[in-house]
């Protein structure tokens, strides 16, 4: 891999060369593309927090932070990591969705026989995620659960029922989406997450999104009105069960929602511009 791209920025001598979770590229690599190409910016866009409890796998990047030219990173929490390994610039991005795949799509009755839920959630296990469900669950709120690795908790036997399979992609992704009438989004505390891709593809979809809070979710959603957000203990049923009980106020807040997504730019193209115009 380093070899590859070496080679290819001596043939096209790029302007930036964006690496996105370059977790195996070199220093000596990057050193050698400087040196190949004078001028070229080395860009690094890390979606994941390789200082967070997922950090296996890292040090390879980690011993590579100093020559990249600059760093953008997921959340604030990320920076004083990054320049403890001597990173010479680095710039907070926000996610986001591509409207290609997420939007509102309508669901043939094959579709709504696979995927109309009243409550779901799709991402990988994790610990507060899995207690969280569970609860709904044995309060009485089916909970429709997509991903990897739920087997290995310890509430799986209360879940293991509710079980719809491994990750999803696509316009399969979407359309599970689309089938629940409360779209559950939690954050992942592993990776010290203030936001994610969830945070704009849910609403971008169309669908009505509960998420847990962060003060970055409300920068980006007004509260109550483009999405809702949960925080204390047991406030997550509570707004479960008001929300399925009021149709009309949940689907207010969806389209308010999707609306917000496409009137502030929160796509893939938009985003980039903004990147590339910083870099």
């Amino acid at each position: 891999m380093n070899r590859e791209l070496l080679s290819a920025c001596v043939r096209e001598q790029p302007d930036v060369v964006w690496l996105d979770k370059g977790k195996f590229i070199s220093g000596k690599t990057i050193q050698k593309i400087k040196e190949a190409c004078p001028g070229a910016q080395v860009v690094h866009y890390n979606p994941d927090d390789p200082f967070g409890l997922f950090h296996h796998n890292w040090n390879i990047f980690k011993r590579a932070i100093p020559f990249y030219d600059l760093h953008f990173v997921p959340n604030e929490i990320s920076i004083e990591d990054y320049r403890a390994f001597s990173a010479k610039r680095i710039e907070i991005f926000d996610r986001s969705f591509d409207p290609n795949i997420h939007r509102p799509l309508q669901l043939n009755a094959e579709d709504l026989k696979r995927y109309e839920v009243d409550v779901g959630f799709i991402g990988s296990w994790a610990s507060h995620r899995e207690k969280m469900i569970a609860e709904l669950i044995l309060s009485g709120i089916p909970v429709a659960v997509y991903g990897a690795n739920w087997q290995k908790g310890k509430h799986w036997d209360t879940i293991k029922p509710h079980y719809r399979g491994g990750s999803l992609w696509g316009d399969e992704y979407a359309k599970a989406i689309c089938g629940m009438k409360v779209a559950l989004h939690f954050l992942r505390k592993e990776n010290r997450d203030d936001q994610d891709s969830r945070t704009f593809e849910i609403p971008a979809c169309g669908s009505f999104m509960l998420a847990e809070y962060s003060p970055k979710h409300i920068e980006l959603f007004e509260a109550g009105k483009e999405a809702v957000f949960f925080e204390k203990d047991g406030e997550l049923e509570k707004l479960v069960r008001h929300f399925l009980q009021n149709p009309e106020e949940r689907e207010r807040i969806s389209a308010a929602g999707r609306d917000r997504c496409l009137k502030s730019g929160y796509y893939h193209e938009k985003r980039m511009k903004e990147l590339l115009s910083r870099i």
